[in-house]
């Protein structure tokens, strides 16, 4: 696969379905792409305490998220250097040693080589230092969130984030103790299909009138009071996304693939004394025109590419961990507002069970069409059009373009982005 041919495959507005079925394509998106960008790996609150570990995987290469003693973060290849076996297989957990279960080798928490069986077998030079876990290059946090990069140089998170740093301070800023944490589990599933398409349909409005027509038409046909957030409301927000609320809603997209979608119709009935002790508490923190300032904010999704999206107003993230060319993992995590009142973490558990669990009737839709997708474009392939909302795009004032909410503009940033890492330099952050 040579530069020449990825450039061919992607003309402006149309690209073509090779990116999404070629095994070719996809080992170079893990050494071009995958492999030199920054990747989530973690929330502090995930791994509290010295020894508490998480496992990830970034660009195929399994990771192991640990708590030092100083209250750092390393981020361990889970590979042994004796016989590359899988040192630890626990998902989560706390430990001071981990020990290969093939050969019994035993590395520290920060990775060194402490325990060597048959020691007497090795030459006497043998140095234990030498033959540790090996760490990922670059590992840095923002305001609790965690990422980590497989290459030793390339642009700081910061720089790579540019402007979805807003991303994570649209869901912290809404805590009233400054803070959120991890709470209430993961939500798994998989799809027979490539990564690209769900990250292209995290910013399509387009698609729900159809594609979840079914949920649409559960929703209830007649609002009626209830306190809380449910099921049906979140039905509802689809079926009420018409192409005027769409033109408003918008898009935006940032150079480095970036971009985000604005708010679903969605009301989020809450107790009357719930809302008063979280509003009450976040105006003692920040003010009362701050704290309308970070209520205004107005997103539904917002991408950081080339695999992560935030829900931040609901307090879900969602992310995809590509595993082939035709299979797609994707663990999306709800967080808890530290300082506001459960009714507010039990909406955001009522949201992320609606709309991102397996069971969903909405994530259900979404996982067919991706399936049928890829599917089809293995056996009947050609170009596919971007086009949509083409030449309706506006420049905004933190170096990004804006668009009505049904333009395809987010899905011409990704490919540009793509385009940019597979066929030449890499690209860096605005």
């Amino acid at each position: 696969m040579t530069e020449l041919d990825v450039a061919s495959l992607v003309e402006g507005d149309r690209v073509h379905s090779r990116v999404y079925t070629d095994p070719a394509i996809f080992a170079r998106e893990q050494e071009r792409l995958f492999r030199r960008v920054w990747l989530y790996l973690c929330h502090e609150s995930q791994i509290p305490a010295p020894g508490d570990f998480v496992q990830a995987r970034l660009a195929g290469v399994p990771v192991l998220a640990v708590r030092q003693q100083d209250r750092g973060i390393k981020a361990l290849i889970n590979r042994c250097a004796h016989r590359g076996a899988q040192v630890c297989q626990h998902e989560s957990g706390r430990a001071l040693r981990f020990r290969c279960p093939y050969h019994g080798w035993t590395y520290a928490a920060d990775g060194r080589l402490v325990g060597l069986p048959l020691r007497a077998g090795y030459a006497p030079g043998f140095a234990l230092e030498e033959h540790g876990l090996k760490s990922v290059p670059r590992i840095a946090a923002y305001r609790g969130f965690v990422f980590a990069s497989l290459a030793a140089e390339g642009p700081g998170l910061m720089e790579y984030l540019g402007p979805m740093s807003s991303a994570i301070d649209d869901m912290v800023d809404r805590a009233p103790a400054g803070e959120v944490e991890a709470a209430g589990g993961v939500h798994r599933h998989a799809f027979a299909g490539n990564w690209k398409l769900q990250m292209e349909n995290l910013q399509d409005y387009a698609h729900p009138a159809f594609a979840h027509e079914s949920s649409n038409v559960a929703a209830r046909p007649d609002a009626h009071a209830h306190a809380e957030l449910d099921e049906e409301d979140i039905m509802a927000a689809n079926k009420a996304s018409d192409l005027a609320w769409m033109e408003q809603a918008g898009v935006t997209a940032y150079p480095g693939g970036h971009s985000y979608i604005g708010a679903l119709p969605l009301e989020q009935p809450m107790p009357a004394e719930a809302e008063r002790a979280y509003l009450a508490a976040l105006k003692a923190r920040h003010g009362e025109a701050r704290a309308s300032e970070i209520l205004a904010v107005q997103r539904h999704v917002a991408i950081v590419y080339p695999t992560l999206a935030f829900q931040s107003a609901m307090q879900q993230l969602k992310v995809i961990v590509p595993v082939r060319v035709d299979y797609t993992e994707v663990y999306v995590y709800c967080f808890r507002l530290k300082g506001a009142p459960p009714e507010y973490h039990r909406a955001a558990v009522t949201f992320v069970n609606a709309a991102n669990a397996p069971a969903s009737l909405i994530l259900s839709d979404d996982l067919e069409i991706y399936a049928r997708g890829q599917r089809t474009m293995t056996e009947a392939p050609g170009w596919l059009r971007f086009g949509c909302g083409l030449g309706r795009d506006v420049a905004d004032n933190r170096g990004g373009i804006k668009g009505p909410g049904y333009s395809e503009l987010a899905m011409r940033n990704q490919f540009a982005t793509w385009s940019r890492y597979l066929a030449g330099p890499m690209p860096r952050a605005a």
